[in-house]
């Protein structure tokens, strides 16, 4: 019996193992996080506003990475790839500057560690002309280095490590901002006659995927989204939307998901033939939610079990009014799913676990059974209760006591109302999902 335990005990080891889901990652602006362990708000501020912003002023790129894999034999080697095929830098001579982090993940913790003293890098390049690359790198990569000992980076406090990491971007900021000041200002500060800068204003950029009629985002993190929701639309040809409204009900008729669909055919959304795509529309009213997918390949990427998984990815942050986290991890979990898809590997249940599991506890059950039955065969036993060896009527009792022995008490828990609910929806030429969130 015990081999048929331990048996069944590897089984069910092995399948949780290979229901291991794919590695997360996350975009905090320009900030790329693929441990998915890092993000605190001051990091999202740095990516969103802080090293944008400081950009702009500086006219160069300013990016951070932090990666767990790659396919070169060092990190500067990653690090050129990344910079080249992701195409960094502003202007003709793609000027910028990327702090680049490789970390490998713990087997005991499932933590991320630096294991080394060139797990990290300084990437600049800068027309040569104005000032130079090496120099630049050289001076960012003394001011960072403190903030990057080993000690902060070995796994065994991930919010260490994320304040590490800001207090390292905060350093690069800092010493990118003198020195292009000092050596290669840009023209706009030394020009007299140069205007100055404005705050970005949502009504001067087309919104063609992130739309937010109810204010939740700032300009900063609204741009951001409606960034990268591009760049995956383009990547994947497969249309991305989000909606945050105050009341679904001013935009058509019907349940929030019969709105949702309307709005995506009256606006004729999705790409190609079939309008393939895939929204999510928040009403703030009644917190009230829905989730639209139309297109035979929008669909594929996105079935049933593909829609719930999504919806566990980011539903759950709307209830802390975490928007931007919110949307950027709906967007994440759309690019890796249609990732998949273009596999040829979509998400879909592991069906062969539950049967093993259902077959295991049908033999425990039937084990149970025929054990008992073996058990009442063996009808001769002494009788432990005295009661059972007085004849009737052959002993009269005169007096009886009533002796306290123990109270039972009986709770039940009460179990709390779930934040979010939902269930699934058709209709409007594709389907979907909608309750509260």
């Amino acid at each position: 019996m015990k081999k048929i335990y331990s048996i069944l005990t590897m089984v069910i080891l092995s399948a949780l193992f290979m229901c291991v889901p794919i590695m997360a990652s996350q975009y905090y602006g320009v900030i790329y996080d693929e441990t998915d362990l890092l993000g605190s708000q001051a990091l999202i501020d740095q990516g969103v506003k802080i090293l944008p912003q400081l950009s702009k002023e500086l006219g160069i790129d300013i990016r951070v990475d932090i990666l767990t894999q790659t396919n070169f034999e060092t990190v500067n080697e990653t690090a050129l790839w990344v910079y080249d095929e992701y195409d960094y830098g502003i202007g003709d001579e793609k000027e910028g500057i990327s702090l680049t982090i490789y970390l490998e993940q713990q087997d005991d913790t499932g933590t991320y560690a630096l294991t080394s003293d060139d797990g990290w890098c300084i990437i600049a390049k800068m027309d040569e002309r104005r000032c130079s690359s090496a120099e630049l790198s050289s001076m960012v990569y003394e001011a960072v280095r403190p903030f990057m000992d080993k000690e902060l980076w070995d796994g065994s406090d991930m919010k260490a490590t994320s304040e590490a990491l800001n207090q390292a971007i905060i350093a690069m900021s800092n010493e990118t901002s003198n020195f292009i000041l000092e050596h290669c200002p840009p023209l706009t500060l030394n020009d007299t006659d140069a205007k100055e800068d404005t705050e970005i204003e949502y009504e001067d950029y087309d919104v063609e995927y992130i739309f937010d009629q109810n204010g939740s985002l700032s300009d900063e993190e609204w741009l951001d989204l409606e960034t990268r929701a591009k760049g995956i639309v383009e990547n994947r040809n497969v249309g991305i939307y989000f909606v945050i409204v105050d009341d679904y009900t001013k935009y058509g008729n019907g349940s929030v998901y019969e709105v949702t669909y309307q709005l995506y055919n009256d606006n004729q959304l999705g790409i190609g033939e079939n309008n393939d795509g895939i929204i999510v529309l928040l009403s703030m009213r009644d917190r009230d939610y829905a989730m639209f997918v139309k297109g035979d390949y929008a669909k594929y990427a996105f079935n049933e079990y593909g829609k719930t998984q999504l919806e566990e990815a980011f539903l759950c942050d709307f209830g802390n009014n975490d928007w931007y986290v919110s949307i950027n991890n709906y967007l994440n979990t759309c690019d890796k799913y249609l990732a998949m898809a273009e596999e040829g590997k979509p998400l879909r249940a592991s069906y062969w676990l539950h049967f093993v599991l259902v077959i295991g506890g049908s033999c425990l059950i039937a084990g149970g059974i025929c054990y008992l039955f073996v058990r009442s065969m063996k009808t001769v036993h002494q009788k432990v209760e005295a009661n059972r060896y007085i004849a009737k009527g052959g002993l009269k009792l005169t007096q009886q006591y009533d002796r306290y022995t123990h109270t039972t008490e009986t709770r039940v828990k009460i179990e709390k109302e779930s934040s979010g609910n939902s269930s699934s929806e058709s209709g409007g030429g594709g389907s979907g999902r909608s309750g509260k969130f």
